[in-house]
């Protein structure tokens, strides 16, 4: 016999608490550690809650959310069908472990991209089902039952709830509260007499230039990602592939803002960060706390250089001072890297800020350009080692170490495996790799270096070892100059499928770049991930 019980309609949630999940969930470490599963994320839901669901379409989210050319095709690339499958997984781990608590789920349907909204019953209540007095937030003795996360009515204000139990950068946070009318009240006096204090104390520091931004600046995390500017960018935030949240342009004076989002950007994923920027004279003063800093300067050419152009060369020259020493001199970026629509890095370690407690950049001669500044909390005397995965994702291994996603490459493709190389702790490091024909820039402070290589054969492993040597064999040069020549992964791996290869005492070319080059001889290289660390 049919049921004929009515189905159970799950309540609504309005936008108010869709938002705050949302925000909460890419705040966590799990997804602040996956920017690409990020950047689909925040998209689909951000189409949701503009009801454009027509618009969370494979190619729509390819192009807007993963920086894809235009010429994107689904049927040539599943980039958005993997990452989508890996999205659900992140989100089931995600409820069974910092979001089992939340009483808001985010659900990406089976088949699509959409996303939905589902308020599920708090583990709290027991299965039996609860008595009316504790669904109206009442047990049956009188008490208050614990509200969970994000467990707010409909039409419920966003700033009266605040979310608990969820990590946000390691640190679980309190309960949830709700301010009560005089609580509240007495909140803002008190905020609003300390804002009070810090003026007046501040001694005018912050009032240097009528065009500089006022925006502060957040403290220096305890992490390895610091602080990034975006020069132009009007977002609060945006997340880039490494996992940095870059902030929107601030504690600027002079110069003209650019939008050139026309042009295709090579040897990063964030193409974002470079379609805009600062250009002509001006400077930064950025206050720092006491320490040591690790500063990167991030520029492309997108004006000059795309084409026969008469003096050319000297179209765009200039300097840039770092706390009054000169750092770049007739800087010229397209020459420094290697061309136009090239992303090109500098990075300057051992940086502490001036007596005044800022760290003053000036970019000077008129045709100056600048498109991001990032800030890192720096190590004495040496520069801070750099970890890449050749894949979409960063990573944080057990031991804390920052696997950043795959950036300063040139040719080549990655390829993603079913299943990892080894079944390790580092096994998201053998997951995919790099072949082709490829090179890396790798930007460094002045120093020497030790370049580490992870290799592994990840197609011919069926054969007998005999059968296998040989099929698959390349050079490896640095700034020109040969580390290893005929690599034969499979014969120095013996019986295994991956090996190990490091190089000492690697300098800096004149452009301040360890260039990497991996040419193929018999097949294709077959790199997972390389380490540099100033020795």
């Amino acid at each position: 016999m049919a049921d004929s019980r009515p189905a159970i309609v799950p309540p609504t949630v309005n936008v108010a608490c869709q938002r705050a999940e949302l925000e909460v969930v890419l705040a966590s470490t799990l997804f602040s550690r996956a920017p690409a599963l990020s950047k689909i994320l925040k998209y689909v839901c951000e189409q949701h809650f503009h009801g454009h669901e027509d618009k969370i379409k494979e190619y729509n989210i390819a192009v807007e959310a993963l920086g894809r050319d235009s010429d994107f095709r689904p049927d040539n690339d599943s980039v958005v069908r993997v990452q989508s499958g890996r999205l659900r997984r992140h989100l089931q781990l995600y409820y069974e472990t910092d979001g089992a608590n939340h009483a808001v789920r985010i659900q990406l349907a089976p088949t699509g991209y959409t996303p939905a909204f589902v308020r599920v019953k708090p583990l709290e209540q027991d299965a039996g089902g609860a008595t009316s007095d504790e669904q109206s937030g009442t047990s049956a003795a009188g008490s208050a039952t614990p509200s969970l996360p994000h467990a707010v009515e409909p039409g419920a204000s966003f700033a009266e709830f605040k979310p608990a139990g969820i990590t946000y950068g390691g640190v679980v946070q309190e309960e949830l509260w709700v301010l009560r009318p005089h609580v509240r009240t007495a909140f803002l006096i008190v905020f609003a007499l300390a804002l009070i204090l810090i003026i007046a104390t501040s001694k005018g520091r912050w009032l240097q230039s009528s065009s500089r931004s006022l925006a502060g600046l957040p403290a220096l995390p305890a992490n390895q990602l610091g602080i990034h500017i975006r020069m132009g960018g009007s977002d609060p935030s945006t997340l880039g592939t490494e996992g940095n949240t870059w902030l929107s342009d601030r504690y600027f004076s002079g110069g003209i803002v650019f939008d050139r989002s026309d042009r295709p950007i090579l040897r990063t994923f964030d193409q974002f960060l470079y379609q805009t920027g600062r250009e002509g004279d001006f400077r930064y003063t950025i206050p720092l706390k006491e320490g040591v800093y690790e500063v990167h300067l991030y520029f492309a050419e997108t004006l000059y250089g795309l084409g026969p152009t008469e003096g050319a060369e000297t179209l765009r020259r200039f300097d840039v001072s770092l706390n009054g020493t000169q750092v770049l001199s007739a800087f010229d970026i397209s020459l420094d890297a290697g061309g136009s629509s090239v992303a090109d890095e500098k990075v300057f370690k051992d940086v502490s800020p001036a007596k005044d407690g800022f760290l003053h950049l000036v970019f000077s001669g008129g045709r100056a350009l600048l498109n991001g500044i990032g800030i890192l909390p720096g190590t004495p005397g040496k520069a801070l080692p750099l970890r890449i995965i050749c894949g979409n994702n960063t990573y944080s291994d057990r031991v804390g170490r920052l696997w950043r996603a795959d950036q300063y490459f040139a040719g080549g493709r990655i390829v993603e495996l079913t299943r990892p190389i080894r079944d390790t702790e580092n096994r998201i490091v053998y997951s995919s790799y790099r072949t082709g024909n490829f090179t890396y820039a790798i930007p460094v402070a002045d120093g020497t270096y030790s370049l580490r290589l992870r290799l592994a054969e990840p197609v011919w492993t069926v054969n007998k070892y005999s059968e296998r040597v040989g099929r698959r064999r390349f050079d490896v040069y640095c700034n020109g100059k040969a580390l290893v020549e005929g690599l034969d992964i499979a014969k120095q791996a013996d019986a295994g499928r991956d090996i190990e290869r490091t190089f000492r005492g690697l300098k800096p070319n004149a452009q301040g770049k360890l260039l990497l080059s991996f040419v193929p001889v018999v097949g294709y290289p077959a790199l997972f991930a390389l380490e540099v660390v100033n020795e």
